[in-house]
């Protein structure tokens, strides 16, 4: 009898080996849910519908885009890294590691499965088209001699994302982040809407995000933490044409899963990705509205989540954020 039980045992076993290998063969024969932990109309958003477009073309499925931008993303980004790994709920990760060190979840490189990057945009700084602060030098100074007088908007949780590079800027020139008014918003659409509605006095987020903003004359922006200009917007300033040494940061986004995404699915999702980010279509909606372009595959991508985080530790430490 004991035998019959081992032996069932291991028959369950391979059955089970065998079925989860057949459905990674067959991925997708459903619909696949894309979590994009941010509100609709940003960045975030835009190149996920991108990404969800060309990825129904190549597997003959819809990926049906998901917003869950509460929390400044955590809760998009935590039920990603919660959903079960059989490749019908991935998600676009973006600058996680601040959640941690600010104690809104434990997420870190191996709660993902790493598939492409295919982004990263410099931070910048904005204000409302009428503004008194027509320089990035101006808020830095205004800052060093009253820092609660300045409403500063995050575009997501304070600090992380566009506003971790903001505070590195700041505190390279001797200003205490710890003491400022900080802001957060779900994402960088609604950061825009309040600080055109006058909620805030400036906001950090990418140029690409504001620009229609711009172009309405709505908002300003003063400096992109860049090496060099854009050159969709040439216009703009660099933060180092204003403050010496002023240094650059952004975001990068990526397409990742749950941690635990078989092989079969990800080899298949990787160069699907690489595809798609190398065709026509993509480039030209990226490029016209002014998104930055940077590729890594899977490997890539784990390296540089890994260096993200050390980055990450490294300011919100300087920040006095953690001990």
């Amino acid at each position: 009898m004991k035998r019959l039980l081992e032996l069932a045992t291991v028959a369950a076993f391979a059955l089970g080996l065998a079925t989860s290998a057949a459905s990674a063969d067959d991925w997708p024969n459903r619909p696949v849910t894309l979590i994009v932990a941010a509100g609709a109309g940003g960045g975030t958003d835009a190149t996920a519908r991108w990404l969800a477009a060309g990825l129904e073309q190549k597997f003959g499925q819809p990926f049906n885009v998901v917003n869950r931008a509460e929390g400044g993303g955590i809760a998009g980004i935590t039920e990603l890294s919660n959903a079960k790994p059989d490749g019908y709920t991935l998600g676009i990760l973006f600058n996680y590691a601040p959640f941690r060190h600010l104690g809104m979840g434990n997420l870190t490189s191996e709660s993902y499965t790493p598939i492409a990057q295919y982004n990263f945009d410099f931070a910048a700084v904005h204000v409302k088209a009428d503004s008194q602060f027509k320089t990035l030098a101006k808020v830095v100074e205004k800052l060093k001699g009253d820092p609660q007088s300045i409403a500063i908007g995050c575009g997501a949780v304070c600090p992380s994302s566009w506003s971790s590079a903001f505070s590195k800027v700041l505190i390279d020139n001797g200003i205490d982040i710890k003491v400022l008014r900080w802001v957060p918003s779900a994402g960088a659409a609604a950061g825009l809407q309040e600080l055109v509605a006058g909620g805030v006095d400036i906001l950090t987020a990418s140029v690409p995000e504001a620009a229609s903003m711009l172009d309405a004359g709505e908002v300003r922006t003063l400096a992109v933490l860049a090496p060099e200009r854009l050159s969709a917007f040439p216009d703009v300033p660099t933060a180092g044409e204003q403050i010496p040494d002023a240094a650059p940061g952004g975001v990068f986004r990526a397409l990742v899963g749950p941690a635990g995404l078989p092989d079969e699915i990800v080899d298949k999702l990787e160069v699907a990705m690489e595809e798609i980010y190398n065709s026509e279509t993509f480039q030209k909606n990226m490029s016209e509205r002014g998104f930055g372009l940077q590729y890594r595959g899977r490997d890539g991508l784990l390296d540089w989540m890994k260096t993200h985080e050390q980055d990450t530790e490294t300011v919100l430490r300087a920040a006095g954020a953690i001990q």
